[in-house]
């Protein structure tokens, strides 16, 4: 839609913890030895848990803002494609065949990483291999209507909402042919019910009989009304409050706004309420959009954002690009200048593309 995630156990942890799906990765300057081969890659950082997912978020914030993404960058994404179609969250040897998926070990390819690889080469007009990328996705969607985060683990609410906003992308004839009615239809029953408490009411947990998570209500939100990268609209249907017998997704999208409302902007971060996830905040702003619904949401949060976009990005070299791109489609889908955001007027674009490894 989408906190940034060292090692296969943080990893873990912080998905159970956030239900995020941007990795919080150290910076580190890539090896003499290791920039040839990722020529094209986005960021500084380790690529080893993020670098599909930031380098896709990154050519969709490309895309939202109608910039051509640089040919090395596309290349270096159609380069990480498994044998299967699906992708894994990083390849250091790209003529090594893919591991088979291990959910216990969090190993292999993801649904997470194909989700995004598949919309960010669609924009990039890579079909071929974007409907590869669908395919091994339809394939791996589990019995109750999901995917898990690892091919073939069990079903959560983020994994399902990037899948099914992936299939959403593509023909009509993929639309009504059962996987995306079965996805939504596990996030759905996933809802936290009118019995819970009134904060409660309507969002979406991680895993069904969870707590609320915000990340997961907003990408549960935009899985289930559109895809990636979300383009402003004209008409925003008016969103009032909502009732047990309102339609599900209208409850959820309710409970969505009240979060940017109630916090001003800022959806506090599951680790530390006193600190902003700026990353859950992004992604509510673009599953509204998504929803054409919570123009209040929507705007109260975009404004929080561009009052405290270096501190969601990241600056010069450092800038990370799973966050850029986040917050560029975010721009873009609430009539916002990507290249003149917020109140330091950051050129998110140029921001982007200075993080490319030459």
């Amino acid at each position: 839609m989408l906190t940034l995630r060292t090692t296969a156990v943080r990893r873990c942890a912080a998905a159970l913890a956030t239900a995020g799906l941007v990795l919080s990765v150290a910076v580190v300057a890539p090896s003499a030895a290791a920039a040839t081969p990722d020529a094209g890659l986005f960021g500084a950082a380790d690529p080893t848990y993020d670098g599909v997912y930031r380098q896709s978020m990154a050519l969709l914030g490309l895309d939202a803002a109608g910039a051509r993404p640089p040919a090395a960058a596309v290349a270096w994404l159609t380069g990480q494609q498994c044998a299967s179609g699906a992708f894994a969250a990083y390849r250091a040897d790209t003529t090594a065949p893919c591991p088979n998926p291990d959910p216990a070990a969090f190993t292999g390819p993801d649904s997470n990483s194909t989700a995004l690889a598949a919309l960010a080469l669609k924009s990039a007009g890579r079909s071929n291999a974007a409907q590869r990328a669908v395919t091994a996705l339809r394939t791996a969607q589990n019995a109750d209507g999901g995917w898990g985060y690892t091919l073939g683990g069990a079903s959560d609410v983020n994994s399902t909402a990037l899948a099914v906003a992936a299939l959403q992308a593509f023909p009509t004839t993929l639309q009504a042919d059962g996987p995306i009615p079965r996805g939504t239809a596990y996030i759905k029953r996933a809802q936290i019910a009118c019995t819970a408490t009134p904060a409660s009411r309507g969002a979406l947990p991680y895993q069904p009989g969870q707590a609320a998570n915000a990340l997961a209500s907003a990408q549960g939100l935009l899985g289930w009304t559109g895809t990636l990268p979300v383009h402003p609209v004209k008409t925003l249907t008016s969103l009032r409050r909502t009732t047990c017998k309102s339609p599900a997704v209208q409850r959820l999208a309710w409970h969505v706004n009240r979060l940017l409302v109630a916090g001003k902007g800022r959806i506090p971060s599951p680790m530390d309420a006193a600190k902003a996830d700026w990353n859950s905040t992004a992604t509510a702003v673009i599953a509204l959009a998504s929803a054409r619904t919570g123009l209040t949401g929507q705007a109260i949060g975009i404004t929080a954002l561009g009052r405290n976009t270096a501190d969601y990005t990241g600056v010069g070299a450092a800038a990370s690009p799973a966050a850029t791109g986040t917050l560029i489609q975010a721009a873009v889908a609430t009539g916002k200048d990507p290249r003149a955001f917020g109140t330091k007027r950051t050129n998110l674009v140029a921001l982007l593309t200075g993080t490319v490894r030459r």
